[in-house]
């Protein structure tokens, strides 16, 4: 019965071309220094599904865009202070395994972020 479900769900409500994909492998929180925040100061970056939030940050991501291989990338609307940008938010995932990278709009410099563990 589900596989009926699913099947008719996505006749009735198919998604967008451009719809915004699982992001599972992203998802926890960061901080910007490689102790991982065993510091004990709190992480600076969450990232869930369709959201990244950071010190005066908030990006909502929306489709996803072309990228090259090893990085990901999304349509994002960021909030920084009272500041919107949009643009690109970017994820590269082949630095290092230990932390990946982002960079936010406008254009900016990458970001390392390591896993709280």
């Amino acid at each position: 019965m589900p596989r009926i479900a699913l099947a008719l769900c996505t006749v009735l409500f198919p998604l967008p071309a451009g719809a915004q994909v699982v992001m599972d492998h992203l998802l926890g929180k960061y901080a910007t220094t490689d102790d991982g925040c065993q510091s004990g100061a709190p992480p600076e970056f969450e990232i869930r599904r369709g959201v990244i939030e950071g010190p005066k940050l908030l990006c909502i991501l929306g489709a996803t865009q072309p990228t090259d291989t090893g990085t990901e990338a999304y349509e994002p609307k960021c909030t920084q202070g009272t500041k919107v940008h949009l643009g690109k938010v970017t994820f590269d995932l082949s630095a290092k395994p230990d932390h990946i990278r982002i960079s936010l709009p406008p254009e900016q410099d990458w970001i390392a972020l390591y896993p709280c563990k």
